[in-house]
């Protein structure tokens, strides 16, 4: 058996089960295209805004974050711990390179 997690969302992941066994896959790609297209758009701006998107952390990033290291990206405490906003700005870094925007670390307030 096979369906999306989302049936309204294309871009959602899929899962499949087998029985007592399940696996989650999603097609990336055009989360890729969108971040070298918001890359590409910076290029160049010697002003940068207040607020900048910094990542982008499609489900099937979050859900192997989640399983890899603990973090949960959607958890609505996640953004006032900075020590797990840090830990995910170097695992996006190192892992998902092309789903970051800037190279710096994130702007803090």
């Amino acid at each position: 058996m096979q369906f999306k997690s989302q049936d309204e969302n294309p871009y959602s992941f899929n899962v499949k089960l087998d029985g007592t066994n399940f696996r989650l896959d999603q097609d990336v790609s055009h989360y890729r295209d969108y971040a070298l297209e918001m890359k590409k758009s910076l290029e160049g701006q010697t002003r940068k805004p207040h607020y900048r998107l910094a990542m982008i952390i499609p489900d099937i990033v979050a859900i192997d974050i989640l399983v890899k290291y603990g973090i949960d990206v959607h958890h609505p405490n996640f953004m006032h711990d900075k020590d797990q906003i840090r830990r995910v700005e170097k695992i996006m870094q190192n892992e998902y390179s092309d789903l970051v925007m800037d190279k710096s670390p994130m702007q803090r307030f």
